[in-house]
């Protein structure tokens, strides 16, 4: 307990309130609650729930894709086809990788609700702001035509 009460530090008032951290770990008389019951108990439920999340993930990218893809089709500019496929293929990597790292974490650390919404919502953000930058990026450096280049404008037609 005291190499625990020294790891919390100066975030034991915060934590645990009134009560000293020795006070909240101590076992009750009448016997604990195994730190795992809860997560036993609802065990199938959070299985169900990373498959839809899965799945709903999945659904989003190939949505993503779609729409960009008829975005490229319906624009005649070829540089503004190249913006759309820069940003795309940006922030969906981006997003792709952030979400993995995500449940990295997730997995190891057992956090809240709270931070886990947190959390997607900003590598949401952050593979946003990733297409953006990379579309900006690509219109100072001059153009490249990765639409051509890669087939794109022969799939999305």
């Amino acid at each position: 307990m005291d190499m625990f009460k020294a790891n919390v530090g100066p975030f034991e008032k915060w934590m645990f309130g009134k009560n000293t951290t020795h006070e909240t770990i101590r076992i009750a008389r009448a016997g604990g609650i195994p730190a795992t019951a809860n997560i036993a108990k609802h065990a199938d439920r959070l299985k169900s729930l990373a498959a839809v999340s899965k799945g709903a993930g999945i659904a989003l990218v190939g949505v993503g894709l779609t729409s960009a893809c008829l975005q490229i089709a319906n624009t005649t500019d070829i540089e503004e086809k190249n913006d759309i496929f820069v940003e795309t293929i940006t922030s969906t990597t981006a997003g792709v990788g952030l979400g993995a790292a995500v449940t990295v974490f997730l997995v190891s650390n057992p956090v809240g609700w709270g931070t886990a919404i947190f959390l997607a919502v900003s590598s949401a953000g952050a593979s946003w702001g990733l297409g953006k930058f990379a579309r900006n990026t690509y219109d100072l450096f001059g153009p490249i035509d990765f639409v051509t280049g890669t087939g794109t404008d022969r799939i999305c037609k």
